[in-house]
């Protein structure tokens, strides 16, 4: 039969940091998925808050029917928080669920920006080494935590125009 195999993802010990799992199809993360060696590039501010934290499979499967695709899709994002999925879609994880729907929010645009860039047909501006390492330490030691903010105005967006979404 059929299992949900996020939930796999999230009691299982090959994902410790799994407490909230949420998996998408959003246009752009799901185009880099689409195209050979689709990669979220260390090129752009925002794709540098997750430099070193994605996963990628590169091996599409077919549909996730049973446990043991779960386990495989496990063991590939290891302790990465988030994962693409060759011909499929992205999944990000995180210890909330106003801090992993933040970074599935901010994933999206950083995505956005480079499939924008790319479709110029112009090389991506490369980064320095020293940069990247620089900005990703900033990320890493900036101890504010919009998350549930940003949650918090979501669901005041969805009181407000959508209030049947609690039912």
């Amino acid at each position: 039969g059929r299992s949900d195999w996020s939930s796999d993802v999230c009691s299982s010990d090959l994902c410790p940091q799994a407490a909230c799992v949420m998996h998408t199809h959003m246009p752009y993360a799901t185009a880099l998925t689409l195209v050979e060696g689709g990669r979220l590039e260390p090129v752009e501010q925002g794709a540098l808050r997750y430099h070193g934290q994605i996963a990628y499979d590169d091996d599409y499967n077919g549909l996730a029917l049973d446990t043991s695709e779960g386990d495989r899709i496990a063991a590939k994002m290891g302790n990465r928080s988030i994962m693409f999925m060759a011909a499929h879609g992205v999944t990000v994880t995180g210890s909330t669920i106003a801090r992993t729907y933040d970074h599935l929010y901010y994933l999206e645009r950083a995505c956005q920006a480079q499939v924008i860039a790319r479709s110029t047909g112009l090389p991506l501006r490369r980064l320095p080494e020293s940069v990247i390492d620089r900005t990703v330490q900033q990320f890493a030691q900036d101890n504010t935590d919009n998350a549930p903010i940003h949650f918090d105005a979501l669901k005041r967006i969805l009181d407000r125009d959508e209030p049947d979404y609690k039912d």
